[in-house]
């Protein structure tokens, strides 16, 4: 049987809201990158490689590029694509299992968990893969680190203290490690709102139901945003902070993919899996138009830097005529 519960983490960075990339299993068993419209339309395959895992898949900051781990070389290694599925390349080559990859606000780095240390630990690396460096040194599990938007805190869960894992946070550089949750339960999954004032996080209660819960970035108010005996994933916000989206399977015994105001009301399904998993929805932001690619396009009122007049930049709307 399929695993299906690896952790998942990613923060909603601010903009305009564009499209959600999740994984599947309904291109044949197994798991693939897709992305859909919010309203459920215009499902679009990514990655598409028979007898490997490509999964968690979550957005950078300007909506151009995504992050996602697969097997495809044996073990569990970072990838990146662009946001059609293009230009998908391999960031990690060290035989250990590399996982949960996710952007820093100004997409120079990714956190990621791995367990090359023996436990899994969070790690960071330059985007291109360069300067792996290693951050938590526990005899624990910690996992599914997620950067804040404004770049200062780290979020992860972890078993240091024991029993169920919790939600924790630290400083980009690994230090001031602050346990956030508390629960007799399992606390995972953090996943920032975009203004970086709450946090969502899945809560795991007895036997195979989870909700999804949001508290402030200090632990503080934590709310269920879900309450059903199925089993729903944390909250990833839209980039507009209006409303986020989530896995359930709630109407299928597989998975699918849900959105919902940010206060949890108005869920609705938005992907049919058909005895497959649609899983790890990630909200991205809509990238921003391309600028001008030609003298021509400043001559009709672009502004760029090509290296002619106003010291490298173009003009604004010259008529020629």
């Amino acid at each position: 049987m399929l695993a299906v519960a690896a952790p998942t983490a990613d923060a909603a960075f601010p903009g305009t809201n564009g499209r959600i990339a999740f994984e599947s299993t309904r291109d044949g068993g197994d798991f693939d990158v897709f992305t859909v419209e919010p309203d459920g339309t215009g499902i679009a395959q990514l990655t598409a490689n028979v007898g490997s895992q490509d999964r968690y898949p979550t957005w950078s900051a300007d909506g151009t590029k995504i992050a996602f781990f697969s097997d495809r070389d044996g073990d569990f290694e970072v990838f990146t694509m662009n946001a059609d599925g293009s230009g998908q390349t391999q960031l990690t080559f060290n035989g250990w299992d590399d996982q949960t990859p996710h952007f820093s606000p100004d997409g120079a780095m990714i956190a990621f968990n791995s367990n090359q240390d023996a436990d899994q630990e969070i790690y960071t690396m330059n985007s291109d893969g360069s300067g792996i460096t290693q951050l938590t040194f526990n005899a624990s599990e910690d996992a599914a680190p997620a950067w804040s938007p404004d770049g200062s805190t780290i979020a992860f869960q972890s078993t240091r203290d024991g029993g169920a894992q919790q939600i924790y946070a630290m400083n980009p550089d690994g230090t001031s490690q602050t346990r956030i949750t508390t629960n007799a339960f399992q606390d995972v999954e953090p996943h920032w709102s975009p203004d970086g004032t709450r946090v969502g996080f899945r809560r795991d209660g007895a036997g195979n139901s989870a909700e999804a819960y949001v508290m402030n970035a200090d632990g503080t108010g934590q709310t269920a945003l879900t309450n059903n005996p199925a089993y729903d994933d944390p909250p990833a916000w839209s980039p507009d902070g209006t409303m986020a989206t989530f896995g359930s399977n709630r109407d299928d015994p597989m998975f699918d993919v849900y959105t919902m105001n940010a206060d949890g009301t108005n869920q609705t399904r938005i992907t049919t899996s058909l005895g497959s998993f649609d899983f790890s929805p990630d909200w991205g932001p809509e990238p921003a138009p391309p600028g001008p690619q030609s003298k021509e396009d400043c001559k009709n009122g672009g502004w760029q830097a090509f290296g002619f007049r106003n010291q490298g930049q173009c003009i604004k709307a010259v008529n020629h005529q």
